[in-house]
């Protein structure tokens, strides 16, 4: 059960297990996601966990950490709907497994208010040479992306149908805006991030009883507190439906659909879409890889995701170039036979359970438990996982069926050879 506390600047969740050894604590900093700081936001997760004052470079700041039994120290960047944010976490051993008492927790949260208060400034900015090595670490990043056909195709679907609006801006930024970037504008872009974004920090083992405490003496962040919005439904500008083919030099193509289902994580039909999902296209027991995948062998790989955050419907194939309509027409059907109420009871059975599974084994990971309450924290939403399994198990055949003719294919961005012909 999460116990919650209003703290300085931010709130902190405690998740109390003895499943772990370890400790971790995850800090979430959240903004309004715009085209005009993504970038910003995307290297400074690079920068600034590189140096502090006490360790001044990447290798200071790794000894630390090894000598402090393995603990681990990262960050991470993501976009929830609309909005944008860093993920800062360590992980380390219990003070309770160790042979004598270290006070890790200390140690670690006074290192996390360090990557904040105490970063290694040169001239009113990050540390110049840090900063470009980050720039090229970050480049090389968005280069990797790029060469990652599946991630690339998927970007290149969201930057197409969500031309104009938050689903098309990148949440690691651009690369032509990087180099321009100073150090004195990154740090100066942190200290805005410390007064304005939306702060949560968790934390995931063996709590000690006198840990708000220690959260209250170490950590402190300017009182100031925001609720800033996420989830929503993508509605899409255009009536007409969107086809992008882009031909490279590449073997096995990607084919990526994008849908508009007016529904998402705080919607009441949130629960029945998640079953019509795991239906359609959510696990291997699916109709997408039965029918197009195993029966009809149009595919490499296939399945549909449902973006609660940004209210919307995926379906990823990778598939030779000569089935594309082939394997658009299947998956068509398979949507038109559940929007008819073709649904076997045996399914919706399965699709419950799988998700049942899926929800339980959140709970063998601290990274999942805390994505999990993070996801409910933001969008204000109070139920247990107990509650949530309930809910999926209540879905009628009905629901299913109303949430399934609400989707509507949105656009299409197909990846494929540069011999590809649309008359194929």
């Amino acid at each position: 059960m999460e116990n919650v506390y209003q703290m300085s600047g931010y709130t902190l969740h405690l998740i109390p297990t003895q499943k772990f050894k370890t400790m971790t604590i995850s800090l979430r900093l959240q903004s309004p996601l715009s085209k005009e700081t993504t970038t910003m936001r995307t290297l400074l997760t690079f920068v600034m966990m590189a140096a502090t004052q006490d360790y001044p470079s990447t290798k200071s700041l790794a000894r630390y950490l090894d000598e402090n039994y393995g603990a681990s120290l990262s960050t991470h960047i993501t976009t929830k709907g609309k909005s944008h944010v860093i993920n800062v976490t360590t992980s380390f051993v219990n003070d309770a497994y160790l042979p004598t008492k270290e006070n890790l927790l200390e140690k670690q949260l006074q290192l996390l208010s360090d990557l904040f208060y105490r970063p290694l400034i040169v001239d009113n900015g990050f540390d110049e040479t840090i900063v470009q090595l980050k720039k090229k670490e970050l480049k090389e990043k968005l280069q990797a992306n790029k060469d990652d056909k599946f991630s690339y195709s998927l970007d290149k679907l969201f930057e197409y149908m969500g031309r104009d609006q938050v689903l098309g801006i990148p949440s690691t930024g651009y690369e032509n805006e990087i180099q321009k970037i100073t150090p004195q504008q990154l740090y100066q872009y942190m200290k805005k991030c410390i007064v304005e974004d939306e702060k949560h920090i968790y934390v995931v083992g063996d709590i000690p009883e006198n840990i708000v405490d220690i959260f209250q003496r170490l950590l402190q962040f300017p009182e100031q507190y925001y609720d800033y919005p996420s989830a929503y439904i993508f509605q899409s500008p255009r009536h007409e439906l969107l086809e992008v083919i882009e031909k490279q030099d590449i073997t096995q193509s990607k084919l990526n659909l994008g849908y508009q289902i007016q529904c998402d994580f705080t919607s009441p039909q949130h629960y029945a879409f998640t079953v019509f999902n795991a239906i359609f296209g959510g696990f291997s027991q699916s109709r997408l890889f039965q029918v197009v995948r195993e029966k009809h062998s149009l595919c490499y790989y296939i399945s549909s995701s449902y973006d609660a955050f940004n209210g919307m419907m995926i379906v990823n194939a990778g598939i030779e170039q000569k089935d594309y309509q082939k394997t658009l027409d299947l998956i068509h059907q398979q949507l038109s036979d559940l929007q008819n109420g073709n649904v076997r009871e045996e399914e919706m059975k399965i699709a419950k359970m799988m998700l049942t599974n899926a929800l339980k084994k959140t709970n063998d990971e601290a990274s999942s438990m805390i994505a999990l309450a993070y996801n409910r924290d933001i969008t204000h939403i109070r139920e247990t996982s107990e509650e949530y399994i309930e809910k999926l198990m209540n879905v009628t055949l009905e629901e299913i069926v109303d949430v399934a003719k609400k989707v509507k294919l949105d656009t299409i961005y197909f990846l494929t050879g540069k011999e590809f012909h649309e008359n194929i």
